[in-house]
C-alpha cells in the first residue's frame, strides 16, 4: 500500500469522483461534477480528500460546515466512498477516514457527524471502528426543488 497518497482533491479527479458516485447509485452529470469541485475549491470551506493509487482516485470524502443552535461546529461528513473490492480496501478506507478527521480538527470542528445508507456495512464498521455512535431512530429526507 506504500503508493498510497491521500491529498485534496484537484479538478482532474472529476471523472474517478464521478465513477465513485455512480458506484453510490448518484446520477450526475460528469461535467456538473466537475464544475462542483471548482466552486468548492475555490469557497475553501469545504473537506475534500481524495485517496489515489496508481494514478487513479479510488476514494474520496467530503465534509463542511454543520451548524445548528444547539450544539458546537460539526463537521458534516457529506460522502466517504472507497471503490469496492480493490486490494487493500479496509486499509485505504482506514487511512483516508483518519486523515479526513485530522483535516476536521484542524478546522476547529468539535466532531463529525454523517448520514449513511443502511446497506453500506463496511462504512458502518468503519465509523464505528472509529468511535461514532448510531442512532437508528434517525430519518432522513430530502425534498428538491425544480
Amino acid at each position: 500500500m506504500s503508493d498510497l497518497t491521500i491529498r485534496r482533491i484537484a479538478t482532474q479527479d472529476f471523472e474517478d469522483v464521478h465513477e465513485l458516485n455512480t458506484s453510490l447509485g448518484y446520477v450526475y452529470d460528469k461535467e456538473k461534477v466537475y464544475k462542483k469541485i471548482i466552486s468548492l475549491l475555490e469557497t475553501g470551506s469545504d473537506i475534500l480528500l481524495v485517496a489515489e493509487k496508481d494514478g487513479h482516485v479510488i476514494g474520496y470524502a467530503h465534509g463542511a460546515p454543520y451548524e445548528t443552535l444547539y450544539a458546537d461546529t460539526l463537521c458534516n461528513t457529506i460522502c466517504f466512498c472507497v471503490k469496492e473490492g480493490i486490494d487493500d480496501e479496509e486499509e485505504i478506507s482506514n487511512a483516508l477516514y483518519l486523515a479526513f478527521e485530522e483535516r476536521a480538527k484542524r478546522f476547529g470542528y468539535k466532531g463529525m457527524r454523517l448520514s449513511l445508507d443502511q446497506e453500506r456495512e463496511k462504512a458502518h464498521r468503519l465509523f464505528l471502528k472509529h468511535g461514532f455512535e448510531t442512532k437508528r431512530s434517525l430519518q432522513h429526507y430530502i425534498k428538491y426543488f425544480d
